[in-house]
């Protein structure tokens, strides 16, 4: 059916959202290649890699790329992350002049030390005003639906995501993505589920849920349990972006995967000629994962330099594993950037 004569899933501010699963925003994971598929696969839309704009404010030419995107990736959301709300509102009405985003979302959940050490991504969230202030800032330097991504809090003693939920809402917040996790347990517990359900009976505003959707089966689990109007996907994706389509990495043929991995591989270099077969390993190890291929055949794969030579082995590897490699394509990626 047409998106013209479909009903939107949910509504971000006023922006029709299609679909119940979304790739979580993951530095380094949720680059412009991987983002591009999973939309293709049936992503909902699609958030950028965290914008420090600490260094955008600074002009460092890496952050850049991080803003690329088609036009048929669209709703495309800018995420920052920073723990200074006026740097960051003046951050992202730049951002909004230069790159068009549809949303701009706030990172109040990031764990990783050397940013929350300095009050950035779950750091935000030991300080309700600095939550105030980036809400009512940001939503009046950008025309577009501001978003929060959040965790339960820093600790067990302090899960306070429901307050600051509401002051982000009543600041302008249009939707409230949570993971079950706090900064503390950052992935050693399983993610728990019943806080996504509790803030979705308190807001007025969409709720994502976040963490442990790994299959299908938990995708349908956490929408079920929660009431929670869709649910991201984050490290699952990497093996199995398929996960968009609906379908475990099980039912999806080595053909299909190949043809994925030589177009990501392919699309990566385009953006960084001299470096693209580097960040591209870690999606070709997880790709051939479930094959259980032998160390001596995996080797050479994950430590080759040239796109050329990768290309060759990546070709031998699938058509021993019973790929078509040949085969016209299953899904076309092909669409340059905007």
């Amino acid at each position: 059916m047409d998106k013209a004569t479909k009903t939107p899933t949910l509504m971000i501010g006023d922006i029709p959202i299609y679909g119940q699963l979304i790739l979580a925003p993951m530095d380094g994971l949720s680059d412009a290649s991987f983002r591009w598929i999973t939309r293709k696969l049936g992503s909902a839309y699609s958030v950028s890699e965290f914008i420090n704009t600490l260094d955008y404010a600074n002009q460092k030419s890496y952050e850049k790329k991080r803003l690329l995107y088609r036009d048929s990736e669209r709703p495309f959301s800018v995420q920052l992350l920073d723990n200074d709300a006026v740097r960051m509102a003046e951050c992202a009405a730049r951002i909004e002049e230069e790159f068009h985003p549809d949303m701009i979302d706030i990172n109040m959940g990031c764990s990783a030390k050397s940013v929350c050490g300095r009050g950035a991504g779950v750091g935000v969230m030991r300080n309700p005003q600095l939550v105030r202030d980036i809400f009512r800032l940001v939503t009046q330097a950008v025309s577009v639906p501001v978003t929060a991504k959040m965790r339960l809090g820093w600790d067990e003693t302090n899960h306070n995501f429901i307050e600051l939920s509401e002051l982000a809402v009543e600041n302008g917040a249009k939707l409230v993505a949570l993971h079950g996790r706090t900064q503390k347990n950052s992935f050693n517990k399983p993610a728990r589920w019943a806080p996504i359900g509790e803030l979705k009976r308190r807001l007025n505003v969409p709720v994502v849920g976040n963490g442990d959707v790994k299959t299908v089966a938990d995708a349908r689990q956490m929408l079920n349990e929660t009431g929670c109007d869709a649910a991201m996907v984050g490290r699952a994706a990497k093996a199995n972006p398929w996960i968009f389509s609906w379908r475990d990495r099980a039912e999806v043929s080595v053909t299909e995967v190949y043809q994925t991995a030589r177009f990501q591989l392919k699309d990566m270099l385009r953006l960084q000629p001299e470096r693209g077969v580097m960040p591209f390993r870690k999606y070709l190890k997880a790709y051939l994962d479930p094959y259980d291929l032998p160390r001596p055949q995996m080797k050479p794969l994950l430590t080759t330099d040239d796109p050329d030579i990768l290309l060759g082995l990546m070709n031998e590897t699938f058509l021993s594993l019973g790929a078509l490699v040949d085969a016209p394509l299953i899904i076309d990626y092909s669409e340059i950037y905007r």
